[in-house]
């Protein structure tokens, strides 16, 4: 913030006036002294302890002076009397008011501030120009206590003026951009390109010296995010624009606001259509944790399975299939059904995965009791390994088979979001002795719930969860434009005497990786990993 120093000439007074070269010698070192002392305090240069001990100095050296010359002195000069009269009350309210005050300026109020004395804004009040032109990076990470009874500068007061505006409307303490990765976009790029992995066949064998090496397949597609403007405006008196302390303390923090908000709803629940966002939970491969463990993530009809091979002397069994199924992982669970080797085969049950490439998973435990005669005839569904997998689950236990289910390859939960009458819910939760289960921890300010941290926002709805890798390797916010806040002025505008602020922004939202992403029900999702 540029703060306007003060000077020795701000005491009303012309030194050059005094005759005497001790008396002007005494008054420039006083007024100098004084000067310092209060520029260094407004820049934050010096502690208030500091600046309390250097005014104590001042003082000494004023009370130390020669009283019977200075008095004549001083009986001869009104306005020396002045002077001196305005420079101890200077003290008397820096040593009360200490540089606390100053200090309570926040980034946001310097970019304010120094918006207001720019000399762009300078000229659109004296009407030399239509438009301010723009003030980019407000922020309202920045925005800390505003102050208006110290930033008000008049003599009179019909009124006194407060630091309190009151209002129903209370911004959000928290807003999507703050946990996802906010990224500099570059200018002369408004569309993003990322590659996207449409199928793969990681076909990959143990072969022969000379033996010919299996052959493995991927497919990509290009996909773009493009850029989207987002902002309002608001219509302001002219004689209200010249009340600084109201526009600073709240018009000017009220726009960013409304912009950041109308931002959020898009990132989580935008429908990709007109100039709309594709929010998170919208996107084709966000699902609930809960219908992931409950549906079959794979399906197999007859003619799937390719060959069933024994294994390991008959110790086990190697399944190939027809096509490559890549969204088979390890841990899940298979269940086949129309096998037909002996009497009853064994086959026909649900065993554990254990993938050994694309094509081929292994089922350690199963004995064959013959040859399989109905290959072509076979079927089979894979689920994941969470479904019904916990005896009576509290909400950390649910959460916490969220988190084991969303966790695979690079990916895995950073945290979870949810509402704070969600919070307060599994925070209540007792045990049958009415005791209370204590599953949400509190660590450095900061709560946790099986072991990751919980994002408490307003905008999910309570008894809903978020929960997913919010790294930039998954998702990020690229700013193409910083948020600007800008006044402008037309004939309509002129003829109301009114001006105009504008804020807008401009952003990226490219959801790389919408599969790393989950949005569901609590209660839904207790019922799938409650064990039969």
């Amino acid at each position: 913030m540029a703060f306007k120093k003060v000077t020795k000439s701000d005491f009303g007074y012309n030194l050059d006036n005094i005759k005497d070269a001790e008396q002007k010698s005494f008054m420039e070192n006083i007024l100098g002294a004084m000067c310092e002392v209060v520029n260094k305090a407004m820049e934050g240069a010096i502690t208030a302890e500091d600046m309390k001990a250097q005014f104590e100095s001042i003082n000494e050296r004023l009370k130390g002076y020669d009283a019977e010359k200075f008095a004549q002195v001083v009986k001869d000069n009104e306005e020396l009397r002045e002077v001196l009269k305005k420079a101890m009350d200077t003290i008397a309210k820096a040593n009360e008011a200490g540089p606390a005050a100053v200090n309570s300026l926040g980034k946001f109020e310097e970019k304010m501030m120094a918006m207001y004395d720019s000399e762009k804004f300078k000229s659109f009040m004296e009407g030399h120009t239509r438009k301010s032109g723009t003030f980019d990076g407000f922020s309202l990470k920045d925005l800390n206590t505003v102050s208006m009874t110290n930033d008000y500068t008049g003599n009179i007061l019909i009124t006194q003026q407060q630091n309190v505006i009151a209002s129903k409307y209370a911004p959000k303490r928290l807003h999507m951009r703050d946990v996802l990765t906010s990224l500099a976009g570059d200018p002369a790029f408004p569309n993003l390109a990322y590659t996207e992995i449409e199928s793969m066949d990681r076909n990959a064998r143990y072969a022969t010296e000379n033996g010919r090496l299996s052959e493995s397949h991927i497919s990509v597609k290009e996909n773009q995010a493009m850029v989207k403007r987002l902002g309002t405006y608001l219509p302001i008196s002219k004689r209200m624009l010249k009340s600084r302390a109201y526009i600073q303390s709240y018009i000017v923090a009220m726009l960013p606001e409304a912009v950041y908000s109308a931002e959020d709803w898009n990132i989580l629940f935008g429908d990709g259509n007109g100039e709309n966002l594709e929010g998170i939970t919208k996107k084709n491969g966000c699902k609930s944790v809960e219908s992931i463990i409950t549906t079959a993530i794979v399906t197999g009809a007859a003619g799937s399975v390719k060959s069933v091979t024994a294994y390991n002397n008959a110790g086990g069994v190697v399944i190939e299939f027809t096509n490559p199924q890549p969204d088979i992982l390890d841990g899940m669970k298979i269940t086949f059904a129309n096998a037909s080797s002996g009497n009853a085969s064994v086959l026909n049950k649900t065993h554990d995965v254990i993938k050994m490439n694309d094509r081929q998973i292994l089922l350690p435990d199963v004995k064959l009791a013959g040859a399989e005669s109905a290959v072509s005839s076979m079927t089979f569904t894979v689920n994941n390994g969470g479904f019904k997998s916990i005896e009576a689950p509290n909400s950390s236990d649910a959460i916490k088979t969220a988190f084991a289910v969303m966790s695979y390859a690079q990916y895995y939960p950073t945290a979870i979001v949810l509402n704070p009458i969600t919070v307060n819910m599994i925070e209540s939760e007792k045990d049958t002795l009415g005791r209370n289960l204590g599953l949400i921890e509190n660590v450095g300010g900061v709560k946790y719930i099986a072991g990751r941290p919980i994002i408490e926002y307003d905008g999910i709805p309570a008894n809903k969860y978020l929960l997913g890798d919010f790294r930039p390797v998954a998702a990020a916010l690229v700013d193409y434009t910083n948020l600007t806040l800008e006044w402008a002025e037309d004939v309509e505008t002129k003829l109301t005497n009114q001006v105009v602020l504008i804020a807008q922004e401009e952003v990226i939202f490219p959801v790389y990786n919408p599969w790393a992403f989950a949005y569901g029900d609590l209660a839904a999702l207790k019922t799938a990993v409650t064990k039969a």
